[in-house]
């Protein structure tokens, strides 16, 4: 890798680089430039996730039924779900979905003693597509049960501007469940394979209970990326919106008192609050941008400072803070939302003149200028940035 991303003091590095035993399970980076570099983990601890996401099946047919994939053809080798034998993942190793390998690489470090402190990151792929999980699984969602998601409203495009409307259609996945009635299977398929991973993370926690480093360990659990499941006729990520910015995201820190806290953090939190609790030098490398939450888990304050960024395409950003979220994108097209009484998004409020000191006070935490892509071709999961480019902002 020759990307300057490629060079700088990662999170798992700073540690390592201060004494810590760094170890890594799974997905993690997620990136071509930072997935194999090996130089932030101690040697022996660094297990990458394969890909494709799923076990080696002699029957294919018990392995994967295949949704075919979206009209735009981008994810059809990955837009499916599978049904396993029930006993699949329980005893043979050899066998075992690699989520479960993480865990379990994971479990052992945990029950351990160590001779220096530790820093672990364990990385699961689930619930990313494709959402193959053993049959038990699914079970736990009878179809017959399974609703339409309550943020899913008919004529929800209406009132966005056409780089959303563009976003959310594209690649025309919604479009093709529904006209093949396979919304509730979509959905099935995408809560048990979240019931799959949330039982590793149990396992994960419940060693960590159980063992030797429970009383002085952090623990930050999180999401990468929400998720559409219908809302907008869009499904998937790849969207400046609440559903797809919005992450599960937890920090345990021994001594602290549980609270729960509404103020809007990012994930770029997580590298300072992290090098803050553990007195740790900053990256010689870089700057952080995020902030440290220290005093916010103290219970000493709930303001964050400014409000959270997201980017999506260049020149294409929404902020949120406390109540709002506001999206512009590059040719000017905006949105707004009051989530004190818009939980979805569903009344996009940038034309109403009541809310232009909103706009104007959010829009000062907007990028003026943009850096450069790493690389300007088709990325990972079929995130094109060139058609996003070409596409989005066409001339009628």
């Amino acid at each position: 890798a020759t990307s300057w991303i490629s060079k700088v003091e990662t999170l798992p590095g700073n540690f390592l680089k201060h004494g810590y035993l760094s170890a890594g399970y799974g997905k993690i980076a997620h990136n071509r430039f930072l997935e194999d570099d090996i130089r932030d983990y101690t040697p022996g601890y660094y297990k990458m996730m394969n890909r494709p996401a799923d076990v080696t099946h002699p029957d294919a047919a018990l392995r994967r039924k295949t949704m075919p994939g979206s009209q735009t053809k981008l994810w059809s080798d990955n837009w499916s779900w599978g049904i396993l034998p029930d006993d699949w993942d329980r005893d043979d190793p050899k066998k075992m979905q690699q989520d479960t390998e993480q865990a379990n690489r994971t479990i052992a470090l945990l029950r351990d003693k160590h001779s220096q402190p530790f820093f672990v990151a364990c990385g699961f792929w689930k619930p990313h597509v494709p959402w193959t999980v053993p049959q038990r699984y699914l079970d736990l969602y009878p179809l017959e049960s399974i609703a339409i998601p309550p943020g899913y409203k008919a004529d929800d495009l209406e009132d966005l501007p056409a780089p959303a409307r563009w976003l959310a259609t594209h690649r025309g996945e919604h479009d093709y469940i529904v006209k093949h009635g396979l919304w509730r299977q979509c959905l099935q398929a995408f809560y048990a394979s979240i019931s799959y991973v949330d039982e590793q993370i149990g396992r994960v926690l419940d060693a960590l209970e159980a063992g030797p480093n429970r009383d002085n360990t952090i623990i930050v659990f999180a999401a990468d990326n929400g998720w559409h499941t219908g809302e907008k006729n869009h499904w998937s990520k790849f969207f400046l919106s609440e559903l797809a910015c919005q992450v599960v995201f937890a920090i345990s820190v021994p001594g602290m008192k549980p609270q729960v806290c509404a103020t809007p953090v990012s994930l770029l939190d997580i590298y300072p609050t992290l090098r803050g609790l553990c007195r740790l030098a900053p990256p010689a490398t870089h700057a952080l941008d995020g902030v440290d939450l220290s005093s916010i888990l103290r219970g000493a304050t709930s303001d964050r400072g400014k409000p959270v960024l997201s980017t999506y395409g260049r020149g294409c950003h929404s902020v949120r803070d406390a109540r709002f979220r506001y999206t512009r994108y590059r040719n000017g097209d905006e949105e707004l939302y009051d989530h004190d009484t818009d939980r979805w998004e569903w009344n996009n409020l940038a034309a109403d003149s009541r809310f232009a000191a909103v706009k104007q006070r959010l829009a000062v935490f907007l990028p003026t200028d943009d850096a450069p892509d790493v690389e300007s071709v088709a990325g990972r999961d079929g995130d094109d940035t060139n058609k996003w480019e070409d596409e989005a902002f066409a001339k009628p």
